[in-house]
């Protein structure tokens, strides 16, 4: 090769790796895209918007929330997956986010490959509310009284979500042929258990929280190791004899695109680590009922994977079929 172009291109491609060092050490110059798969109005949307509040603090920069609901969470995440591995799309989504490929057949991405951990923020449980007008006050007597009744059905706000999935093993463990519809989001699927088009489901605390208290829904289960602080009074299904369904909780937690510069992912991650690290914040979420319990990238990592198998295991036992 010509001495002369040899010097040329290898000082190109030092110009190429400073301008990455100096790009990412400047990170972030601009406001931060946080993709939430969800609709706004629901619980993870609010847990989203107090966090980015807090991280946007952190970095120096706002944080945007941009909620991409869909496909049972796939609209968000695809686009994250696809965006400029740069650091200012990031996605903030729930531990639905590893259990969807064990119920979809195909999807247009790869949970392990497609996405940088940044960190897990924290967990939180998941209430069974029904319409008022659903006399049972427990899971017991619900399933009791839909065994009696006709044209019921449950909601749910994600095909991949913890709901979902109990929702149908419990159904199919009782022998009921109830229908589990699917909506994008919780704020759709609670309002029509509210409206009484649907009788029951699965749902964040939040969503949950306020409706119960002005009397529109009851809840009468709660999927977790423990009792929600919001509802104290509310029984875990484990508490109830269902001892199948042992369930630790929902993990939150934050995604980069895969390729994304260590430094930033650096950044990311230590800013993140402050947020979960502040008092007002992790009030704010107890609030809300998620208890803090940040890990960093490589935990992280070990507990999708170790998620994953417990939940497509469960998935298998369960004999649900994974959707097209």
């Amino acid at each position: 090769m010509n001495p002369f172009k040899r010097t040329v291109e290898a000082a190109l491609l030092l110009l190429a790796l400073a301008g990455t060092t100096v790009a990412s050490a400047a990170y972030p110059e601009r406001p931060v895209r946080l993709i939430v798969p969800f609709a706004a109005g629901g619980g993870t949307d609010a847990w989203a918007r107090l966090f980015a509040a807090r991280l946007g603090t952190e970095l120096g920069q706002s944080v945007l929330v941009e909620n991409r609901p869909g496909a049972n969470t796939q609209v968000g995440a695809t686009a994250v997956a696809n965006a400029e591995p740069d650091g200012y799309t990031l996605l903030f989504t729930t531990s639905t986010h590893i259990q969807i490929p064990s119920l979809v057949r195909t999807l247009p991405y790869d949970v392990i490959n497609d996405f940088a951990p940044v960190a897990q923020l924290g967990a939180t449980g998941l209430i069974f509310a029904v319409n008022p007008q659903v006399k049972a006050a427990n899971m017991g007597e619900f399933l009791a009284e839909a065994r009696a009744a006709k044209n019921w059905s449950v909601g749910t706000y994600a095909a991949g979500s913890a709901g979902a999935v109990f929702s149908q093993a419990i159904l199919k463990d009782e022998g009921l042929d109830i229908p589990v519809i699917v909506y994008k989001g919780e704020a759709p699927a609670i309002t029509d258990v509210v409206g009484g088009q649907t009788q029951g489901g699965f749902f964040s605390v939040p969503s949950v929280k306020s409706l119960a208290q002005a009397g529109k829904l009851k809840p009468i289960g709660n999927l977790s190791a423990t009792r929600s602080p919001s509802f104290p009074n509310v029984p875990t299904l484990l508490e109830q004899g269902f001892s199948t369904y042992r369930w630790p909780g929902t993990w939150l937690g934050v995604f980069a695109p895969a390729r994304t510069p260590e430094a930033v992912l650096e950044r990311l991650t230590l800013a993140t680590q402050a947020v979960a690290q502040n008092a007002d914040f992790r009030t704010e979420w107890a609030d809300r009922d998620v208890v803090v319990n940040w890990r960093g990238p490589e935990p992280f990592r070990q507990e999708i994977l170790a998620d994953m198998k417990t939940w497509d295991d469960l998935v298998h036992a369960l004999d649900i079929k994974p959707e097209q």
